[in-house]
């Protein structure tokens, strides 16, 4: 069983937010647990899962014919200036044009990976991301723990969850929104469990939670109800 904290800070590790004293002594408990490594290897995975919603950038599509319309007139300077000399010594000049053209290329592109970077460090999809750890109200699931990356923005997020057991026949697990405008906990959608005791799912409300209170796990009729009926099994708050 992995204690509270370390589940926090494995929350943070997998976002890259914390310190390097911190990630030493993070690094430190994880070399010891499997079960540690293995939750950070699929909270790193659902990250993963939500950066893809960022959008990519693309350079300006003038920027290669700027370039080639320069090597053109570079060349043809180079040739009108060596026609009355000898025979084919333009070339060495026309190399080292076309070197320089080569090398402005390079230096572009690198200075579009910088822009493309930083665009996307600027963009991080985590920036207004929610964690909530979710655990047992009652503690009759002690092993059992969840973690939830919320994304107000896009209205959507992954839970993910160690050690639930199955729901038993006829039972599903089913995930709630529960949110300060509206009176009951809001569908979030069913959670089938895996056959390796680690479950991941990606989750959008069926309403619009713009101030979540908490999200929490229902032991529910098979496939789902429309209003919440059963016990919490797991729940937290945001």
């Amino acid at each position: 069983m992995i204690p509270d904290d370390l589940q926090d800070q494995a929350a943070l590790y997998a976002l890259g937010a914390l310190d390097a004293e911190e990630s030493a002594r993070f690094e430190a408990a994880m070399s010891g647990s499997a079960e540690l490594r293995a939750m950070v290897r699929e909270m790193r995975e659902a990250c993963a899962d939500l950066a893809r919603c960022v959008p990519s950038s693309r350079p300006p599509a003038e920027l290669k014919q700027r370039l080639l319309r320069e090597t053109a007139l570079e060349k043809q300077t180079g040739l009108s200036r060596s026609s009355t000399s000898t025979p084919f010594n333009w070339m060495p000049w026309a190399i080292a044009a076309l070197f320089l053209v080569c090398c402005a290329v390079l230096v572009s592109d690198r200075a579009r990976l910088q822009r493309e970077l930083a665009n996307a460090r600027g963009a991080d999809p985590f920036a207004h991301a929610t964690l909530v750890s979710l655990a047992s109200p009652t503690g009759s699931l002690p092993e059992t723990k969840a973690i939830v990356v919320w994304q107000p923005d896009s209205q959507s997020g992954v839970i993910t969850i160690n050690h639930l057991p199955p729901p038993g026949e006829g039972r599903d697990y089913q995930l709630w929104t529960v949110d300060a405008r509206h009176k009951d906990p809001i569908n979030a959608g069913l959670i089938h469990v895996e056959s390796n005791g680690v479950t991941r799912v990606h989750f959008k409300p069926d309403q619009s939670a713009g101030q979540v209170k908490a999200f929490a796990i229902s032991l529910e009729r098979e496939g789902g109800v429309p209003k919440r009926e059963g016990p919490i099994v797991l729940i937290g708050n945001a």
